[in-house]
């Protein structure tokens, strides 16, 4: 598990919201009201701020910096429908207010509408072709919808102008990896490494890089480098566990999903994976316990479904067993290998019939399948024995 760098999708300070504009404002009191608006957002106090830019826009209600700014702020307070009523009230105004457009796509893309993210932020780049910023999120939504090979042309756009901004070094270097292309993205991350050191992230990804190239020690390294950044990164843990796993050092991994867990008890994947590592050492009772603990945060985790399965079948339990592989085929109806373990299960309860038409699906999607066809093949000499 990379980390993909979006943060908040609201991308600017509050003071490049008002530079941005191009206007200068006397100290009127509408100004004073925004003064100490943003006083209280820089200490954290959003909701203090909301409400000194309300007083402000009561005194100038067509002022679109306002506006901009009271959606930045209302965005931090994860009120994104609103957010996006002030950057639309700020555009009508000034509709070539580069920041309010980037903000609006940023927000969009918080709130999973990330085609209509794009069209923002191709606004704000008609307006602006050079903000970096806006290429960057533009990458960001693009990776959202699976398109790397386009994400992969505006970080390197954002990265013309601005060579040293790591994020963006950090998330192309996510999108090299999805590609396949390892080096490439390990390239990527240290070259956000060399600009700031002490990026946990970039650690992390360049960890993660290395293991998909089976340099499991090297991405260990990684993993701890980054813990010594971030102590409390449960992504970190993990992934280190991750690891471990591929050394077949099960013990060690528990610790690491342990350590995530205490993080981040919510975290479903850590408790699968704690879960197939105890399965592991054979401890199927307690690998019970964390599927489940991970199906209680997920309830549609397939993979979580499969590996309950799994454990149930090592149990014996075959009855309770087909009913998580039935769990995962409502999700995931093409999964050759959770057809081929049903086949298995009705076949040790001697329902040979149902375990051939199990394995007859198996072969429907992958026909070359050699499990599939050697267990249809036993599976008929048990119903031809009967």
């Amino acid at each position: 598990m990379r980390n993909f760098i979006s943060t908040s999708g609201l991308i600017l300070t509050l003071t490049a919201l008002f530079i941005i504009t191009g206007v200068a404002y006397a100290l009127t009191e509408a100004q004073e009201w925004v003064d100490r608006g943003v006083d209280y957002f820089k200490a954290g106090n959003y909701k203090e701020a909301k409400e000194c830019f309300d007083k402000a826009l009561e005194i100038d209600p067509d002022n679109a910096a306002f506006w901009g700014i009271k959606g930045f702020t209302l965005g931090c307070l994860g009120k994104y429908e609103e957010a996006i009523e002030c950057f639309d009230k700020a555009l009508k105004l000034d509709p070539d207010y580069a920041v309010a457009w980037n903000n609006k796509g940023g927000t969009l893309s918080l709130l999973g509408k990330y085609e209509e993210a794009i069209e923002c932020y191709d606004r704000a780049l008609e307006i602006d072709p050079d903000d970096a910023e806006a290429w960057y999120n533009k990458g960001n939504a693009l990776v959202r919808l699976g398109k790397y090979e386009e994400a992969i042309e505006c970080y390197d756009k954002a990265l013309e102008l601005a060579p040293d901004y790591t994020d963006v070094w950090i998330n192309k270097g996510f999108t090299l990896d999805e590609l396949g292309k390892h080096e490439e993205a390990i390239e990527c991350c240290d070259r956000a490494l060399e600009i700031d050191p002490d990026d946990a992230d970039a650690w992390i990804n360049k960890g993660v890089a290395l293991d998909s190239l089976g340099k499991y020690e090297e991405a260990i390294e990684c993993y701890d480098r980054a813990l010594e950044i971030e102590p409390d990164d449960a992504e970190a843990w993990y992934n280190k566990g991750y690891t471990l796993n591929s050394l077949g050092k099960y013990e060690k991994e528990i610790e690491c999903y342990d350590r995530a867990l205490e993080i981040n008890p919510d975290f479903a994947d850590a408790w699968n994976n704690k879960g197939a590592a105890l399965d592991s050492l054979g401890k199927y009772e307690e690998a019970l316990e964390c599927y489940d603990r991970a199906l209680e945060i997920n309830p549609d985790f397939a993979d979580v479904w499969y590996n309950k399965g799994a454990a149930l079948d090592d149990l014996g339990k075959c009855e309770e067993a087909i009913e998580c592989y039935d769990k995962v085929l409502e999700i995931n109806p093409d999964d050759v290998d959770v057809w081929t373990n049903k086949g298995l299960a009705l076949n040790s309860l001697g329902r040979y019939e149902e375990a051939v038409e199990c394995y007859d699906k198996a072969l429907e999607i992958n026909p070359n399948l050699e499990e599939a066809s050697e267990n249809k093949a036993e599976a008929l000499e048990k119903l031809d024995e009967k």
